[in-house]
């Protein structure tokens, strides 16, 4: 490769007819390491650099691309070894791995000439499906790399809509924000073998950006520092740095969910459960809600830790912890034979679980099935340590002297992560054609609705959750229609439904409580009617409902 020397200014030469515009809406772009040309290790950070600013600057609706920590974490999967040298074909695996049709390669030098540094940039994008190739080149100073980076991100998105709503200046100034040397120490941290370096140059970074910027912060080297903080266990700290991202910053939410961990392993519940439930509210994932229902037991707050285990659960049935969660805040709850369901799931995929065959055997005997818990109580005892010394409690104060056995997920599903995360943000811009269409089928189950069409109703509502599962009301007003049906099974699960995607909605709370009261199921009743008055003091129903959970009337 030859450079074309310059200390002035680059250029970008365009040297096909490719383009993206009649891509499909949704196009995954995987972004790789370019090669290093050089051969110089000093220069081989600049290497991830790309995969690192791409994903910053190229994520907007309609085009996905997969973050460095995506791409990690799929290598493995894909049967590739993380660092190795890339292939056609292993770049192609490993795109169909992770469902991209564009990827995105290149190679740089860097050449030294007295005084100036001066690098040379050829750049790739492949379209998998389709099998062409778009190539672009660079050349310029070593000092203006964001900048070249910055442009070949926008051209890469203006060949695919060339309505862009800013400008080249834009996007090239954006991807020079962060200081040359912070960014550079923050792209070498992302690539340090260990902890220890990588701490050395996360720090490095922040301090540059903090003497060259008077203002703001470096997100994601604060994220990083406080996940590396994190990693060691020294968790005052990684609280302390995860706490100093706002909601605009990258990694903001999923910051949120190591500092609701960090904070709960100092024993710092209510900033634990803070944490927790402020991403939930954002993004329910099960990680998410099953760790608030774990930490909200240890503020011994049944009702909040029912309420976001019973969420997790309705998405999660095959999950084990989970369920062993639910199980045991329902057992707390003395709600035994809905624990015994949730034991009896979780012996069946583990039969060792000495703390589940444990509970099962005592939520049996609670519920009355005494010859059913004497097997469960043989399996505890071979499989449980502290049965001996759980045994000579009394059967009364098990429930407050048994420890809290729930058990917390601390790894992050980043894949669910971003799926969900960029749902979200796509729907916060342009609503998609599919989700108007769920709004407009959720209007006119209303309208037929107030004319009492029960049966074009449903209908209508059955399009807006086929449309927007996400749209709570729908599983309201769905849950409202079967409960006037006397199908209380069917409107057991609606409203379920309901608060899975809205747990502040007061009337789905209010409906649960009176078909639990119904059942006779004391326990469940109070625990949907103290809900619903914490959220709303001043509802009428909730109120009512208070009463005769309270009266048994």
């Amino acid at each position: 490769m030859r450079l074309v020397r310059t200390a002035v200014y680059f250029t970008i030469l365009i040297l096909s007819g490719f383009s993206l515009s009649a891509h499909a809406a949704n196009d995954v772009l995987l972004p790789l390491p370019f090669e290093n040309g050089t051969f110089k290790t000093e220069y081989q950070w600049i290497s991830d650099s790309f995969t690192v600013m791409m994903a910053g600057l190229l994520d907007t609706p309609g085009l996905i691309v997969l973050s460095p920590e995506e791409v990690v974490a799929t290598y493995e999967k894909a049967g590739l070894r993380s660092g190795a040298p890339m292939t056609r074909a292993s770049e192609i695996k490993l795109a169909e791995t992770l469902q991209a049709n564009l990827v995105l390669v290149g190679a740089y030098e860097v050449l030294e000439d007295k005084s100036t540094k001066t690098i040379s940039i050829t750049a790739k994008l492949i379209d998998i499906r389709e099998g062409r190739v778009k190539p672009y080149t660079f050349s310029g100073l070593l000092s203006d790399l964001q900048a070249m980076q910055g442009i070949l991100a926008w051209n890469i998105l203006y060949e695919r809509d060339p309505a862009l709503p800013y400008s080249q200046d834009q996007l090239r100034r954006r991807a020079k924000m962060v200081p040359p040397k912070a960014y550079e120490f923050y792209v070498k941290s992302m690539q340090a073998p260990d902890l220890k370096s990588r701490e050395i140059f996360v720090k490095r970074a922040i301090k540059e950006y903090n003497e060259a910027e008077p203002v703001g912060h470096y997100a994601q080297a604060l994220f990083q520092l406080g996940l590396v903080k994190y990693k060691n266990k020294e968790y005052a700290e990684a609280e302390k740095n995860f706490r100093e991202l706002i909601k605009d910053d990258p990694y903001y939410l999923e910051g949120l969910f190591y500092q609701g961990l960090a904070a709960n392993y100092q024993n710092h519940f209510s900033e634990s459960l803070e944490a927790f439930e402020k991403l939930a509210s954002a993004l329910p994932m099960v990680e998410v809600l099953n760790n608030a229902g774990v930490v909200a037991l240890s503020k011994s707050d049944l009702p909040r830790a029912i309420m976001h285990l019973q969420r997790a659960a309705l998405s999660a049935k095959s999950d084990d912890t989970i369920r062993f969660n639910h199980g045991f805040a329902l057992w707390k709850n003395k709600n035994y034979d809905a624990a015994v369901a949730e034991f009896k799931a979780v012996v069946m995929v583990n039969p060792k679980d000495g703390e589940a065959q444990y509970l099962l055997a005592k939520s049996l005997k609670a519920a009355g099935r005494e010859q059913e818990s004497v097997g469960a109580d043989q399996e505890a005892r071979k499989y449980l340590g502290n049965y001996a010394k759980w045994e000579v409690l009394p059967d009364a104060e098990k429930l407050t002297r048994i420890p809290n056995l729930t058990r917390l997920k601390t790894d992050f599903n980043r894949t669910t992560f971003y799926k969900l995360i960029r749902k979200q943000s796509y729907s916060l811009g342009t609503p998609s054609v599919q989700s108007r269409r769920a709004v407009q089928s959720l209007e006119q189950a209303r309208l037929f609705l107030t004319e009492k069409r029960d049966a074009e109703a449903l209908t209508e509502l059955q399009n807006a959750i086929n449309g927007d599962p996400t749209l709570a009301e729908a599983h309201y007003l769905r849950g409202q229609i079967f409960q006037r049906k006397n199908e209380a099974d069917t409107a057991l699960s609606a409203f379920s439904a309901a608060i899975y995607w809205n747990p502040r909605l007061v009337g789905a709370h209010v409906a649960l409580g009176q078909i639990y009261l119904a059942r006779n199921d004391r326990a469940r009743a109070l625990s949907h009617s103290k809900l619903a008055t914490e959220i709303d003091p001043s509802d009428r129903d909730a109120l009512n409902l208070k009463r005769q959970v309270e009266t048994n009337r």
